[in-house]
């Protein structure tokens, strides 16, 4: 049988933009029409994902129906191959077992040479995480198989895969030799081995080509990395993470999970997309001297581009030297332009208005600095980053509506941990000096009395990761951390400074995720709760 070619359509959609993701497909879909049998799109790259609530309103599906119509005929020219597409269609009912306002299915369909070959509509519909798909789509019920170049070909979207394994031996059954598997699958940390996982647990015999998104979207990161199973399993085709077509037979190399490069790549890609699809184009952070700003500011240069980033130095009377020093390393390694902001006058002027305690006393300085950012952010037009990373966004260690402010957070999913480590690795991985070295070596502090560092108020970033990673992402109590070695009164009161600080996370600003839970739409926790000491 003559080899059948099939190719990986990577695109970076835009919820809502047809005209822009159906210019994408068809750009691909003329690029792929000389090398490719069959080409692949994403799930509901047609439209955008996640569509969120979106999914009820006629007017989109009617416009997602008619794109995909203008695609379908767009198809004549190319006689010769195959396209599958995600989008929304029309959903006739509802089942009777869901109580939703959906009424839109999640759908693919394969056409070429100007007709409809097939449609398939998700079945399993995921409601964990990030995901709504119960939320916002009705279940199909159709098979969507369909013939090409004397192949049988069945289609799954997403979660399909993920563990139906009846309907595995159904196609299996019914002798299909590819199955095709449009995914919006976000990034986290272990994602690439675990697709590979259900994809290959998911096979009866068949190939598979999963076919994934790429690009940002709100707090998302599609990360590509579509890929090609032969029917034994094998991988014989990988994509990288950017949009494109790939239709080259490659040979894999092993996946490492948490890579720092990927890791690095996808807090890039999630910042410099939403700058991108919300028109922004300059940014401005408050540049302390200390690690976080410093490796948020890396990313922003990276994103967007050193000439348009702005870091602002704003010393009070407690901050010290090596940290305007480090700043000024900072600005001039990475090539952006700083500005130093002193705030002890507004400073002193709210000593002499008000009587504060000594906790108001430090957070007055930090909300006098968001103050001034926010007026820079508004003259200037720029996107102001707040900087906190996981470990202090999830026990509270920020001072709200001061070094909070923000419209987007690039590391609020990264770790203090993991943000040492990032740092070293861009130092390394560039084979220069961009964060300046003490910035990663001195203890770490907010400087808003004398002598401060993090740990008068937290326990060791080290230990305090360890458990947030298993009282948060493994949502494990308390009991079940300290059999594993940790100190019961130490874990009890991290778990606590945790759901205490649920108010301050549902202001917060957005921020790429990057790990199986991250502080985002996919964690909901009552902010009025009593659980008591658990």
């Amino acid at each position: 049988m003559q080899e059948f070619r099939i190719g990986f359509g990577q695109i970076n959609p835009v919820v809502g933009d047809f005209e822009h993701n159906s210019a994408q497909i068809l750009k691909l879909m003329s690029e792929a029409s000389a090398s490719c049998d069959l080409l692949v799109f994403g799930e509901l790259a047609l439209c955008g994902y996640p569509l969120g609530d979106l999914s009820y309103r006629s007017d989109i599906i009617e416009r997602s129906e008619a794109a995909l119509e203008s695609l379908v005929a767009a198809s004549a020219r190319f006689p010769e191959l195959c396209v599958v597409v995600g989008h929304v269609s029309q959903a006739a009912t509802g089942p009777s077992t869901q109580v939703s306002y959906a009424k839109a299915h999640n759908s693919a369909t394969a056409f070429s040479g100007g007709k409809v070959l097939a449609r398939y509509d998700k079945r399993r519909l995921p409601n964990y995480d990030v995901f709504d798909d119960w939320r916002n789509f009705v279940p199909g019920t159709n098979e969507g198989t369909f013939y090409f170049k004397n192949r049988s070909i069945g289609m799954a979207i997403c979660e399909d895969i993920w563990g139906d394994t009846e309907r595995a031996d159904e196609l299996s059954a019914a002798g299909i030799d590819l199955l095709v598997v449009p995914n919006g699958s976000p990034y986290t940390r272990t994602k690439q081995n675990d697709r590979r996982r259900a994809a290959r647990d998911y096979q009866r015999g068949f190939a598979l080509a999963y076919a994934n998104l790429a690009g940002g979207q709100d707090e998302l990161v599609f990360d590509g990395d579509s890929f090609l199973l032969d029917k034994g399993g094998n991988e014989i085709m990988r994509t990288g993470s950017k949009p494109g077509l790939y239709s080259e037979r490659s040979s894999a190399v092993e996946i490492l999970d948490d890579d720092p490069a990927t890791l690095y790549e996808v807090l890039v890609t999630g910042l410099r997309d939403y700058c991108a699809k919300t028109g922004q184009t300059k940014i401005v952070l408050g540049i302390s001297g200390g690690i976080d700003s410093a490796l948020s500011a890396a990313i922003a240069c990276e994103a967007i581009g050193s000439a348009n980033v702005l870091g602002v130095m704003l010393p009070s009377r407690y901050s010290s030297e090596h940290s305007l020093s480090d700043a000024r390393e900072l600005a001039k390694n990475l090539g952006f332009e700083a500005r130093e902001v002193p705030i002890d006058g507004p400073h002193q002027a709210f000593e002499a208005l008000l009587s504060l305690t000594d906790l108001a006393a430090e957070n007055i300085q930090a909300r006098i600095r968001a103050v001034i950012l926010m007026g820079i952010s508004n003259s200037e037009g720029r996107l102001l980053l707040t900087t906190g990373n996981k470990s202090e966004v999830a026990v509270g260690y920020s001072t709200i509506y001061g070094d909070s402010a923000g419209g987007f957070a690039p590391i609020k999913d990264v770790l203090k941990t993991d943000v040492w480590r990032l740092s070293r690795w861009l130092n390394s991985s560039r084979e220069q000096v961009l964060i300046p070295v003490s910035s990663i070596e001195k203890a770490p502090s907010a400087e808003l009395r004398p002598n401060q560092t993090d740990q008068d108020s937290l326990p060791d970033y080290r230990v305090l990761d360890d458990a947030l990673r298993l009282l948060i992402e493994k949502f494990a109590t308390v009991p079940e951390i300290v059999a594993l070695g940790f100190d019961h009164e130490l874990v009890a009161e991290i778990d606590e400074m945790v759901r205490k600080a649920e108010w301050k996370r549902s202001q917060g600003a957005i921020g790429t995720k990057t790990t199986a839970l991250s502080f985002g739409s996919g964690r909901r926790v009552p902010i009025t709760t009593r659980f008591g000491k658990l």
